[in-house]
């Protein structure tokens, strides 16, 4: 089998970034697996058409709670119809994995690799762990070129299943480089971030070339699908 899996992470990005982020999977007919942190409207109207996991961050300084039990009670609370998680910042401990896993969970998918096709496998707590192939802010940290290389080329045509992962924020901005969407936020304070307008993204995004049109050229190269759940079925 040869596909990528498009994933999207909401990651607290204003809504005009997850609708423009969802609006153009569905133009490429991509419906994605979407890991949420928090209620988005945009996504919540679509819940009967995308597969929708969830998105917890275990830290003492998260939204969603200062300790594990806290964390997992608010993140079961926001609506989801797919037993799968994915930490932010792939922040999963032995304890952290065991609550998940006694909350319901089956999918795990917290192990990114930097273009690796791993196959999946179950974790000690007998999830079914989906390791990721490509992870935007992780490639742009490499500091990967941003055009279609004959090394990329040849590992997204390669064989196996592909996870890939898009924040909205860096799909909207475009982000050319690991520190363009980060020097942004560090001048927002969290409120102003999460209700960035559609008006405000236009001016901030990168009009060179960035991780959007990366994204954009690894869709029309592979064979993209995006639902994640079908590893259930798939997988012993």
């Amino acid at each position: 089998m040869n596909k990528l899996f498009i994933t999207v992470d909401l990651d607290w990005a204003c809504e005009p970034a997850i609708e423009e982020t969802l609006d153009f999977l569905k133009e490429q007919n991509i419906t994605p697996t979407v890991f949420i942190t928090h209620c988005s409207p945009r996504v919540e109207v679509a819940m009967k058409e995308l597969e929708v996991g969830l998105h917890p961050f275990f830290d003492s300084t998260s939204s969603h709670g200062s300790t594990v039990s806290e964390v997992v009670k608010h993140i079961l609370g926001l609506p989801h119809n797919l037993p799968a998680f994915r930490c932010h910042r792939f922040g999963v401990c032995n304890s952290s994995r065991q609550a998940m896993a006694e909350a319901g969970m089956v999918i795990s998918s917290n192990v990114c690799t930097d273009l690796e096709v791993v196959p999946p496998f179950r974790d000690r707590f007998g999830l079914l762990e989906v390791p990721i192939f490509l992870e935007d802010g992780g490639y742009l940290w490499r500091n990967h070129s941003l055009k279609m290389t004959p090394v990329l080329r040849t590992r997204v045509l390669g064989s196996g299943a592909k996870i890939v992962i898009i924040h909205p924020m860096h799909f909207a901005l475009n982000t050319p480089h690991f520190s363009y969407m980060y020097d942004i936020k560090k001048t927002l304070n969290r409120m102003e971030w999460n209700n960035m307008t559609e008006q405000t993204l236009k001016k901030l995004r990168w009009k060179g070339r960035g991780i959007r049109d990366l994204i954009t050229d690894l869709l029309q190269l592979g064979s993209p699908t995006g639902s994640l759940g079908s590893f259930l079925i798939n997988t012993p």
